[in-house]
């Protein structure tokens, strides 16, 4: 009877856990992101929304965009959207002339889709002596990275949970030890 009881429990438990992974990428789904420029335009139930995020796109011209997250909580929308693309308009052969300049952009979006709050954290650059050893990673619900800022010879841990979508990033930094 108990070993019953227990299969009854989990079985209950992977069902919730199967359609809150459903629901997330589902809700994920339903936005659509693009640049226009070096603004950013979010379509969400076929209604598009352009996002003045100039001042934290560090491509000259961007041609990567893709949410990561999407949550709604109270009355706001967050977004966790990766943005990449050139360093510079046109591609040469100078400096930076094929380089890449790459943000994670965190959007808080009160109900009129007007920017409450916007944070960018700049991982690969160019231009800035940024890199991050493998990118971001998403496990379930929750991003990492871990970027090194030569110029402020920093290393920082930055993290987002999709369930405390309030939060924003969290950043740990460490001063990179002179060798």
């Amino acid at each position: 009877m108990k070993i019953n009881n227990l299969k009854c429990i989990s079985i209950i438990i992977a069902a919730l856990l199967l359609s809150s992974f459903a629901f997330a990428q589902k809700s994920k789904t339903a936005y659509k992101v693009r640049a226009k420029g070096v603004t950013l335009v979010v379509t969400y139930q076929g209604k598009a929304h352009t996002l003045n995020t100039a001042e934290q796109i560090d491509a000259a011209k961007v041609t990567d965009t893709e949410i990561l997250f999407a949550n709604r909580k109270a009355d706001f929308t967050y977004l966790v959207i990766a943005v990449g693309g050139q360093s510079k308009a046109k591609q040469d052969d100078r400096q930076c002339g094929a380089g890449e300049e790459d943000n994670l952009l965190w959007i808080k979006l009160d109900s009129k889709w007007k920017i409450a709050d916007i944070k960018s954290i700049r991982y690969e650059s160019c231009w800035s002596p940024t890199t991050s050893e493998d990118g971001y990673k998403i496990k379930g619900n929750t991003l990492t990275i871990q970027i090194s800022d030569f110029h402020r010879d920093v290393d920082a841990l930055v993290s987002y949970n999709a369930n405390e979508p309030e939060k924003g990033f969290i950043i740990k930094e460490t001063a990179i030890e002179k060798q």
